[in-house]
């Protein structure tokens, strides 16, 4: 049996918990998941063979499903270290897609016969919509640097990219000067999630605030001049993903806004008004990089009140009734 990338399948010692860890760990790095994640397996399948030892069990190819089982409902009722609290359903659902992807993972590659976890169900929950800045915080947001100095200009050029083409605040940072094409309109977007390329458009305010930045600031700013990034700290280094964050919250404080907002808040907000605004959904999935739409139109949902006026301003039957409504006026 080969692996995905086609090489030999990897050697696991199903009696070494360790072993099996760091082979499952490798291959999720291999398949370029996020280190967040690589670290939350690590954190989350390390308290899952604690409880096997506890049990005696110190062979994975021992783990029944009723083992497992055990250990979900040990994981509903126990607290969190960190709040004092239960664990969310989220929180549990994340534990139990873990386990399910380590077995899989095991049987994949003969370790296992059977998946322990098939019949698992991942605990649900009625998601609330989340808070979205709307489009006249996100205006005194992008409008709160000063513009009469080069932090506030390039601040300003960070704010209105990120908003305006809803790109990751790490393919923020990670932007070379030669990603930016002013006079195509285009942004190439490198590396994104999944290490996928794209390219995505910049016109406007944003791509105006982007050549403002690289007229008047950038210079001022270089020290190496072999250095690429497209947006430089004071130091004429690469501005990173902390300051990114740091620079969105301290304007969105300046701009007064009462919500928490952070670069996926402009993110969200910009595919959000897309809609609004009567972008075609797989547009807006484009823009984003999402491999589905299914992913795009969960991430940018519709408030019930914008959905019937988009009803009652599309609906064919609905045009019928009001044209009718205006004859017998």
């Amino acid at each position: 049996m080969r692996t995905r990338g086609g090489g030999r399948p990897p050697q696991i010692d199903p009696r070494s918990f360790e072993a099996v860890l760091a082979v499952f760990v490798a291959d999720l790095r291999m398949r370029w998941y996020s280190k967040a994640m690589v670290k939350q397996a690590h954190t989350v399948l390390g308290r899952f063979f604690v409880h096997l030892r506890r049990r005696r069990i110190r062979d994975v190819r021992a783990v029944s499903e009723a083992e497992v089982f055990a250990y979900v409902r040990s994981l509903a009722a126990a607290v969190s270290p960190a709040t004092g609290e239960r664990y969310a359903l989220s929180t549990q659902g994340t534990h139990i897609y873990l386990l399910q992807r380590l077995f899989r993972f095991l049987e994949r590659h003969g370790v296992v016969l059977q998946d322990p976890t098939l019949n698992l169900v991942r605990p649900s929950w009625k998601k609330l919509p989340r808070a979205v800045i709307n489009q006249a915080q996100s205006r005194r947001l992008v409008a709160s640097p000063d513009p009469s100095t080069p932090r506030g200009k390039r601040d300003r050029a960070i704010l209105e990219l990120l908003y305006g083409t809803a790109i990751r605040v790490a393919e923020c940072e990670r932007l070379d000067l030669g990603d930016v094409e002013l006079g195509k309109g285009l942004v190439m977007v490198r590396s994104g999630k999944g290490r996928k390329d794209r390219i995505v458009p910049i016109v406007g305010r944003a791509a105006a605030a982007v050549d403002l930045y690289l007229r008047e600031v950038r210079s001022q700013l270089l020290k190496d001049p072999r250095e690429r990034a497209l947006f430089l700290n004071r130091r004429g280094l690469r501005v990173n993903v902390k300051r990114i964050q740091d620079l969105v919250r301290t304007n969105a404080k300046a701009a007064g806004l009462d919500i928490r907002v952070t670069p996926h808040t402009l993110r969200h907000g910009c595919a959000t008004h897309l809609l609004q605004g009567g972008a075609d959904v797989r547009h807006v999935q484009q823009l984003l990089g999402h491999a589905s739409v299914q992913t795009t139109a969960v991430y940018t949902h519709v408030v019930p009140g914008e959905l019937a006026r988009a009803v009652g301003k599309a609906h064919p039957r609905e045009r019928l009734w009001k044209s009718r409504s205006k004859r017998s006026r």
